[in-house]
């Protein structure tokens, strides 16, 4: 052991002795240092980097969940109103059709007006009759077979729709449901408050469910499969969504452009089918924006660390 030491220490003496050789190779240590210094930190901060995207597309899904559970507790909240309401009571025990429709239409246009929220639409099923606005649909049946009330994302002639459907009784007994629905774009607003942008892309397998005059000239393609009904979205972001690769989008769960940050989360319909994509992002162009904070502490961290490792080398000299 000994005798290898004092081996490396004479061949460091004649290196030292011969001062060309000997900062010819410090000089090649020192730059390959620090390459490899700077490919360990790029590693570790692009490692940072994804961690932390993927923690905020963790509190993006977080808060959307929270926002849809907040969405659907309001439309029962105010459907549970509305079926106790006796003139809507009394017009299922007669059969009123024309009078109930008329009165949820005013209830309808009155909670738009005075409380100054994203569109509703009001309508009822009746457990003993058909109304004239249509069949009574399966969630409906179950909610006035079950005496349970229901929310969810639909997907019919009028569109894609968050409702909430609650049943309608008199004295204890079920007649009726009352299902009280917003479109799925009033969630932008909720975003857009947040400072935030919100899209809903629908998989195009789902168009069929939708009437001509709803989607005629309002949806455009956004990849093979899915379209949006883009004029409800703000045009900037609409624009940052066709240009991502959706397919990696679902593979990495978030994406970075030089205009926003997105991420997505899947949406199931109110039978847990999926149906389209939730699509939330963040603008990264305001100094402020945490894309930009991000980006500029990992230069700071790597600049500090890289200038520590070139005055270790220098020192060595």
């Amino acid at each position: 052991m000994f005798s290898f030491i004092n081996f490396l220490q004479s061949i460091l003496r004649k290196l030292q002795k011969n001062k060309g050789v000997w900062f010819t190779i410090l000089t090649v240590a020192s730059v390959i240092g620090v390459l490899v210094s700077i490919s360990l930190m790029n590693i570790m901060t692009t490692d940072v980097s994804k961690k932390t995207y993927m923690e905020v597309h963790e509190v993006e899904i977080t808060q959307l969940d929270n926002i849809l559970d907040t969405k659907y507790d309001s439309l029962l909240s105010m459907g549970g109103v509305i079926a106790m309401d006796p003139d809507v009571i009394a017009n299922i025990k007669s059969k009123s059709d024309k009078s109930l429709n008329d009165r949820l239409s005013n209830i309808a246009k009155n909670i738009n007006e005075r409380v100054n929220i994203d569109p509703i639409i009001v309508r009822y099923y009746a457990k003993d009759y058909t109304s004239t606005l249509g069949e009574n649909t399966k969630y409906a049946d179950l909610v006035m077979s079950t005496t349970t009330s229901i929310s969810g994302i639909v997907v019919d002639s009028n569109g894609i729709r968050l409702i909430g459907i609650t049943p309608i009784l008199d004295a204890n007994v079920t007649i009726g449901a009352i299902e009280v629905s917003q479109d799925v774009a009033s969630l932008r607003n909720t975003f857009e408050s947040l400072g935030k942008e919100f899209a809903f892309i629908l998989n195009k397998s789902q168009m069929v469910f939708i009437g001509l005059e709803t989607k005629q000239g309002n949806t455009q393609d956004i990849s093979e499969k899915y379209k949006i009904f883009f004029h409800k979205y703000n045009p900037q972001f609409f624009t940052n969504i066709r240009k991502i690769n959706l397919e990696k989008l679902q593979q990495t769960k978030y994406n970075i452009t030089p205009s926003y940050y997105t991420t997505y989360e899947e949406a199931v319909n109110i039978n847990g089918k999926p149906i389209g994509l939730f699509i939330i992002g963040e603008s990264a162009q305001e100094a402020n924006s945490f894309v930009n904070i991000t980006k500029n502490l990992i230069s700071s961290v790597t600049t500090v660390a890289l200038g520590l490792v070139i005055s270790l080398i220098l020192f060595m000299f």
